[in-house]
């Protein structure tokens, strides 16, 4: 099991990776720690594909731009053991980077309810809004405004509670 662990790193081939991780389960040989080298792995092996396929130049990253990326390739991981490959991903990052695909989908998906490609990939809902809360200075109005809508309209709670902790502060 650790000569498997050890190798986990060097794999560039999904092909491989999803056949390891499948004889990995059938056997029962898929502890806490091997399946983090999986995911691991396959995020870095979704982050290269998104990266060499959507043209990004990711020398100067800013922070929301890391983890949207991080974020993207978690879901591009998860499309690619399912056999299938992130061609919106791809597509949307190509027609204008990371913070550009961002606000069109949390300015599309939060006042017009519209489908988006990237939640029927798999993207968790709310995933970019959070980015957006988090980040406020690198986006535009509109996507502050849509992401803090989403998040009066889908959790009044956390609303709620954060603003009691800024009263208090």
């Amino acid at each position: 099991m650790e000569r498997d662990i050890s190798k986990i790193p060097l794999i560039n081939d999904w092909s491989y990776l999803i056949a390891l991780e499948t004889g990995l389960f059938t056997r029962g040989e898929l502890s806490g720690v091997v399946l983090k080298a999986l995911n691991d792995q396959a995020r870095l092996l979704s982050r290269r594909y998104l990266v060499q396929k959507s043209k990004l130049d990711v020398r100067k990253l800013t922070p929301a731009e890391t983890e949207i990326l991080d974020t993207l390739s978690e879901t591009a991981a998860n499309l690619r053991r399912r056999h299938r490959l992130p061609h919106n991903i791809v597509k949307s990052l190509r027609a204008g980077g990371l913070i550009a695909a961002v606000e069109r989908s949390v300015c599309a998906s939060g006042i017009l309810q519209c489908h988006n490609g990237f939640y029927e990939d798999g993207l968790e809902p709310g995933a970019f809004e959070r980015i957006v809360m988090r980040h406020p200075q690198e986006f535009g109005d509109h996507a502050r405004q849509s992401a803090a809508l989403y998040f009066a309209q889908e959790h009044p709670q956390e609303d709620l509670q954060d603003q009691l902790l800024q009263a208090s502060a």
